[in-house]
């Protein structure tokens, strides 16, 4: 049994345009959509508003192509490697509007947006992110004696993209590692977008559903595609790709170098051209999965 929530990218993303509020999940080298993200960047989308999960190559190669014009986010970053060379160079730039919220800020905001409140209320943790970002933090009323809590206005993004391991044939999707911030973007968006690195039978996913985070009713369109969040990792399927990481880095170093990576990478019109450029090999020392189907579906 199939449903109509399995699709093609170009199916899935078709009617995300310029100027749309694109929430991004995952967790910095976990799980970061990029087969959706690359989709999105070769149509040169503009003046994206990004929402992303506390993220890396993701965020920063959208920001690097030039589809963004704000992003709301807690950090951008490649961690042990250094700064994200795309989000940096245009925040300092000011061609990048920056709104820099903390974890509380960010979850509240999307709680709200789950429960159509206008806002949710957090305690004042004592930083400085009130003054930087006041839109994000604005203060309530308060009895002497009281602590001070800020209203966090409602974070709803018109379309998430998330990687999960795996879904059914009916949609619904199945976590084999933690979902990260990924299930309380999914509540409060729009329209959900699910990239996965197979499909499974029903049956399968019955027999553990409690790896189902996200039911198909709240999913709307899941795409297959194994490796889909490379080079990131696919929890329990395979490894974050550092040697790809570091390549990806160096090229951003310069405009030339940044061009040949979207050449070579980004700009292949299909997944499987995009897999075949970064080489089986290099997929293999992952540790990772590969596309079942068939049969092979049903023994999962």
């Amino acid at each position: 049994m199939k449903s109509g929530k399995l699709m093609s990218v170009e199916a899935a993303l078709g009617d995300v345009g310029d100027g749309a509020r694109v929430a991004i999940g995952g967790w910095i080298f976990n799980a970061q959509p990029m087969g959706l993200v690359r989709a999105l960047a070769r149509r040169k989308l503009k003046h994206l508003d990004l929402i992303p999960a506390p993220g890396s190559i993701a965020p920063d190669l959208l920001i690097g192509a030039g589809c963004v014009r704000s992003t709301t986010c807690v950090f951008i970053s490649f961690e042990q490697f250094g700064l994200a060379p795309h989000f940096r160079r245009q925040a300092e730039a000011g061609s990048l509007q920056v709104h820099d919220i903390d974890g509380p800020a960010f979850a509240a905001g999307l709680r709200a947006a789950s429960c159509d409140l206008p806002f949710v209320p957090i305690p004042d943790l004592g930083t400085d992110l009130p003054r930087h970002a006041p839109a994000f933090y604005r203060e309530l009323p308060a009895e002497p004696g009281q602590r001070r809590l800020f209203a966090v206005p409602s974070i709803r993004p018109d379309v998430c993209l998330l990687h999960a391991q795996q879904a059914d044939e009916l949609g619904n999707v199945q976590f084999l590692g933690p979902p990260f911030f990924d299930v309380m973007l999914a509540h409060a968006s729009r329209k959900v977008v699910v990239s996965v690195d197979r499909i499974v039978s029903c049956a399968t996913a019955q027999r553990a559903n409690h790896l189902t985070k996200l039911p198909r009713v709240m999913v709307d369109a899941v795409v297959e595609l194994p490796f889909g969040a490379h080079p990131t990792a696919s929890p329990s399927l395979y490894r974050s790709d550092e040697r790809h990481l570091r390549a990806y880095l160096k090229a951003c170093r310069d405009v030339e170098s940044f061009a040949g990576y979207l050449e070579r990478y980004v700009e292949p019109a299909s997944h499987a051209l995009y897999l075949d450029a970064v080489g089986g090999s290099a997929l293999a020392e992952l540790g990772g999965t590969h596309a079942v189907s068939g049969e092979e579906r049903r023994s999962v």
